[in-house]
């Protein structure tokens, strides 16, 4: 299997890389590690703060095309997951969440067959019941659930899914950022994905 020319990654804050201040974010990690080695890849980081399904299906299909992509990383989920005030509903519902994972794996699937979908696995809670910076819940249980939704959703299509790893509390900046050893711990994960896949 030939080596993926261009890959874009599209997401939120984490894929942007918030909170790494050592190398900032777990895909500029990755394309630092590409840079010696295979520098005919090129690997475009288009995470937005605040991204969700629906921002990314927005975009993503212009944005791909314009830089003729040969595979695409989404990371999303944690922000539709989340929700406002102590009793509010989810940003995105679990229903619109999966109808946007579908069709961002059809429009997808019209640029090129090499996707992949990918999430944090948990957060902290002790600090995300609210956030620090507003009244924004985040929940290891609608996290996991909005998860589980996009790998079924995944594996209704034959689309790969990249199990994220566990990360601990320490490795959390404010309790849903990760810090440095959290994106690094992040970027490990995916890098042995892409590795194993022949992507990379």
């Amino acid at each position: 299997m030939e080596k993926k020319e261009v890959i874009c990654v599209f997401g939120d804050s984490t894929s942007w890389g918030a909170w790494d201040l050592e190398k900032g974010g777990w895909v500029n990690r990755l394309w630092l590690s590409l840079a010696d080695h295979e520098p005919y890849i090129q690997l475009y980081n288009l995470g937005i703060d605040g991204g969700t399904s629906k921002t990314i299906l927005d975009r993503f299909p212009t944005e791909a095309a314009t830089r003729h992509a040969d595979a695409l990383i989404f990371q999303t989920g944690g922000n539709d997951a989340s929700y406002e005030g102590k009793n509010g509903a989810c940003r995105v519902s679990i229903e619109e969440f999966k109808a946007n994972i579908e069709a961002i794996v059809l429009q997808a699937k019209k640029i090129t067959p090499n996707i992949v979908f990918m999430d944090l696995k948990n957060c902290d809670e002790s600090k995300t019941m609210p956030v620090s910076w507003m009244d924004v819940y985040y929940t290891n249980a609608n996290l996991m659930k909005y998860n589980n939704a996009m790998k079924e959703v995944c594996d209704r299509h034959g689309v790969l899914h990249v199990q994220m790893p566990h990360l601990e509390n320490d490795e959390f900046e404010d309790g849903i950022h990760p810090n440095a050893r959290g994106h690094e711990k992040i970027f490990s994960v995916v890098k042995e994905f892409l590795t194993v896949k022949d992507w990379i």
